[in-house]
Formats: C-alpha cells, structure tokens, sequence
C-alpha cells in the first residue's frame, strides 16, 4: 500500500483573514473570546492583589506574630516543664531536710546518752578505785595470814602431808571471788 501524506502549509494569519472573505465569527466565538480575556485580566488581577497582600508588611507583620506566638508558647511549655521539675525538687528537698531534723534529734539523744554512759563509766571507775584499795589491803591480809598459816603447817605437819596445798588455795580462791564480784 502506498501512504498517503498530507500537507498543509501554514497560512499566515492575514492571509487566513483573507481567505475567509469578509465572512465574520459567530456571536459566541466572540464572546468566549472576551470572556476568555475578562478570566485572564481577573486573574492577573487578583495574583497581583494576593502577592502585594503577601508582601506588605502587615501579612509580614502576621507571619512575625504568629511565629513569635509560636516561641512564646514552646517557651512557656518548658517554664512548665520546669516548674514541675522545681516543684518536685523542692519535695524532695522537704523531706531531706525533714530526715536531716531527725538525724540531728537522735545524734543529740545519742549524745545525751553518751555522756549519760561516760558519767556511769566514771562512777564505775572511781567505785572500782575505791573497792580496789579494800581489795589490796584484804589481799595483803589474806597473803599474810598464809605465810602466817604455812609457816604453823610447816612447823606442826611433815612437807607432804598435802594440808599445805589446801592452805595455800584457800587465798587465791578468795582474792578471785573478790574480783568476780566486783566485776
């Protein structure tokens, strides 16, 4: 099969009038052509409304307000934030120094019963002092009256009768019940 080509030439636009011969457009064509010139006037009109709009200052004045309304809100939620965390720091803080009240009201009874057990140490002592020098002079009696008792025993008894053993037991075991009971 063979192709068919068509070719048109372009016509200029006058010629294109001329050609038409004095015949004229329809009402609508006209029309849809004025209307079509109205829309895009309109149109033209209003970007340029809406861009001097938003490039006045008082669209830029706006936008700066609401941006600044914005930080003042984040900024108010962290002083929030922040009062809430003050708020349980200072709890915290309250009970610290609570605790701290009662340290420093059981360190001072234990102080007081300190002094109390340091007073009875040295009534203790000086006791002990007292009873101690009774206790040396009845020891050196007791000592005494064995050299006095072995020396009889020596002298009455053979050496190994064993009465000297018992003599010599009966001062040793007074100066340790002695001891024991002032202990």
């Amino acid at each position: 099969m063979a192709s068919t080509l068509h070719y048109t030439a372009l016509v200029p636009m006058d010629e294109y009038l001329k050609n038409l011969g004095g015949r004229k457009l329809p009402g609508w064509v006209k029309i849809v052509g004025i209307l079509l010139g109205l829309l895009v006037v309109g149109l033209f009109v209003t970007v340029s409304v809406f861009a001097n709009k938003d490039n006045s200052p008082a669209c830029k004045n706006d936008l700066q307000a609401e941006q600044e309304c914005r930080n003042i809100t984040h900024l108010l939620e962290q002083l929030t934030q922040a009062q809430d965390i003050l708020r349980e720091t200072e709890a915290q803080a309250a009970i610290c120094n609570q605790t701290v009240e009662t340290l420093k009201i059981s360190l001072e009874e234990e102080k007081a019963g300190g002094h109390k057990q340091q007073e009875l140490v040295q009534k203790l002592q000086e006791e002990i002092k007292s009873l101690n020098q009774p206790l040396q002079e009845k020891s050196a009696e007791l000592e005494q009256l064995r050299k006095e008792t072995e020396t009889m025993v020596s002298a009455k008894c053979p050496p190994n009768s064993g009465i000297s053993l018992r003599l010599s037991v009966v001062p040793v075991l007074l100066t340790l019940s002695l001891q024991a009971l002032l202990a």
